[in-house]
């Protein structure tokens, strides 16, 4: 265990208030986007101690981090042979793993949130001995089981990722089950000092050349070419490199001797190394932008209230990834191969060649070297300085369009709250288009929220240019999500079938028999549902949540079959609710104005499923 260094606003109340274990055996991006989850916590919960569990490699970043009271790391190697290891039975691999783990494992703790939705994470969650547990957790009979939708999206979102706009951050928030947290510097936790690095006699933009592999990195001599324009093209302001390893101390030593010149003297600080991460949590606070590679940079540079320009190569996906909170600036390519698959192989990375950098260097300028977050001390100076922001970046895009291949695209939050990159230059609208933002409608409706679908329609408007796509690009995608459709309803009655027969008592040796059938039948139906997804890609977020959801329902008890079969009777039901969704809001976009909802709409929600007409 690694104890962090008590502060001095949780000295008295450490040992009082309750105790929080965090579980994120994830990527060490997922580390920094988790800071508005443990700030919200913080705020919501007075006094409380909050500890993480993470893997070791992470631990220098978990640590300079400076969120949590205390930080346990388990061997990520270890672990993964211990649980995919077949040779070991089950409960044999629970007794291992709790001795590895019982430094912290066994501490009871009032809350558990699991963020980790692989096998690995469901079984840590297990251990833990907690009053409530939000997130994933361990079926006593091996499976997982999802506490909350929100983790379950979590789940099913790498595969069907062209259909998502849910930022992490925001699955967090609502797998931690609070709201975004009033303030996303977390003063008294990080970079509350920069150790006086840079100067005060200009104004300073960080820049962040490096990524944890090449095919993510925009080009070296891309950010030189950059970096010179922007020195050109305002003399009052410095550029400050960042980073960390010997391979970026050696890229960025090179990309300073290349600007080496009269004009730059006293405009470049190369600080590459040199910095901790709360130490660089306090340079990018004072920065006006950080323009960067999809890093954890980015994200302690929103933490920090820092406005970002991420370029987003390879297999980064902006909509997952990028920075949390409004005014952000993501760049990435809409060539038909980005990004990249998850395993794929990229032998002509054209993505980040199209990218001009000169083009990004005004950009940049265009933005201004003023911080939004410092733009003004009330609200209705920061809202006309981003209005002023906003109005400045149009024009630019207007008078210097980046090509066909480049997407431009802004953060800003809905009117749920929730945070939403939409490209400032509009483009034929695509089927993953239209699709992100019906599956966006229907999971708010799945969260409790009412369907906003005027906002909806507005936005897609807005954003695309929709007259080249037809109904018919919709039409084969329609027939198949109605046979999808039928086999869910296929999956119920069958299921409704076999609880009919169990709830009749004692069965014969031909009950018996037909009810091997059934379940013969089932298993069937769900490998069609399966490949459904495959056939049509547009369906896979409800194909693949279907498969998490049904492997959760699993009870070990023969006395409880009925039961099971019930629960597994409800996640066909789901399916059925998702695809009617899908098919009428799909319907309703390409039948243009449509009539009030009726009676028959509103049953399509537990929730309640209404027009709701909004300003955003």
């Amino acid at each position: 265990m690694i104890v962090m260094e008590e502060r001095p606003s949780l000295k008295k109340a450490s040992g009082e208030g309750k105790r929080i274990l965090v579980v994120a055996m994830t990527r060490m991006g997922d580390l920094f986007q988790m800071a508005p989850m443990v700030a919200s916590l913080r705020e919501s919960h007075k006094g409380c101690r909050i500890s993480l569990v993470a893997y070791r490699e992470f631990g220098e970043t978990a640590i300079g981090l400076a969120l949590f009271d205390d930080l346990y790391l388990v061997d990520a190697v270890a672990l993964r042979t211990m649980i995919y290891d077949d040779a070991v039975s089950f409960r044999e691999k629970i007794v291992r793993i709790k001795t590895m783990t019982a430094d912290w494992s066994a501490v009871p703790v009032d809350l558990l949130i699991n963020l980790t939705p692989n096998r690995i994470g469901a079984v840590l969650g297990y251990l833990v001995r907690a009053r409530e547990v939000r997130g994933v957790t361990l079926t006593r009979d091996g499976f997982r089981a999802f506490l909350d939708p929100a983790i379950a999206y979590f789940g099913q979102m790498v595969q069907n990722r062209l259909y998502n706009d849910t930022n992490l951050v925001d699955l967090f928030l609502r797998v931690g089950q609070v709201p975004p947290p009033r303030g996303l510097v977390l003063a008294d936790k990080m970079g509350a000092e920069d150790s006086g690095l840079l100067p005060g006699d200009r104004t300073w933009i960080a820049v962040q050349t490096g990524a944890s592999v090449e095919i993510k990195r925009w080009p070296e001599h891309a950010f030189v070419r950059m970096i010179a324009h922007i020195l050109s093209r305002a003399p009052e302001w410095g550029v400050v490199l960042i980073g960390a390893g010997d391979e970026e101390v050696a890229r960025n030593r090179r990309i300073v001797a290349a600007l080496e010149d009269r004009w730059s003297a006293g405009r470049i600080l190369n600080l590459t190394g040199k910095t901790s991460v709360a130490t660089l949590a306090g340079v990018l606070r004072r920065v006006a932008r950080l323009v960067s590679n999809d890093t954890g940079a980015m994200h302690v540079a929103a933490a920090m209230g820092t406005p970002v320009v991420a370029l987003s190569f390879a297999n980064l996906y902006y909509h997952e990834t990028a920075p949390y909170g409004e005014g952000h600036v993501v760049l990435q390519s809409r060539r038909a191969c980005a990004p990249c698959g998850l395993d794929a192989v990229c032998l002509n990375p054209v993505c980040r060649e199209e990218i001009d950098p000169e083009w990004v260097a005004q950009l940049v300028v265009v933005l201004g070297g003023r911080s939004l977050s410092d733009a003004g001390r009330n609200a209705k100076d920061g809202e006309t300085e981003r209005e002023n922001q906003k109005e400045a970046i149009f024009t630019f895009l207007s008078d210097n369009p980046p090509g066909s291949q480049i997407l431009v695209a802004r953060s800003e939050f809905d009117g749920r709250g929730s945070l939403l990159y939409r490209p400032l230059t509009r483009y034929p609208m695509e089927t993953e288009d239209l699709f992100r933002g019906l599956y966006r409608q229907i999971w708010a409706m799945e969260s409790g929220a009412l369907v906003d679908w005027e906002s909806q329609r507005r936005i897609f408007l807005e954003d695309f240019e929709s007259s080249g796509f037809p109904r018919s690009s919709w039409e084969e995608i329609r027939r198949q999500a109605l046979e999808l459709g039928g086999m869910f309803r296929e999956g119920e009655s069958l299921c409704f079938s076999i609880s009919q027969a169990l709830a009749e008592g004692e069965l014969g040796e031909s009950d018996k028999e037909d009810l091997s059938r059934t379940a013969g039948s089932l298993e069937d139906l769900d490998r069609k549902i399966r490949e459904k997804g495959w056939v049509s890609p547009a369906l896979g977020p409800v194909t693949t949540l279907f498969g998490i959801e049904k492997e959760a329902v699993a009870i070990d008890d023969p006395l409880r079959l009925l039961e099971m079969v019930e629960s597994i009777g409800k996640v066909y039901r789901q399916g059925i609710l998702r695809i009617d969704r899908l098919i009428r809001l799909a319907d309703r976009w390409f039948a243009g104005n449509l009539p009030e909802f009726g009676e028959k709409d509103r049953e399509f929600s537990s929730k309640g499923f209404r027009k709701v007409s909004t300003q955003t």
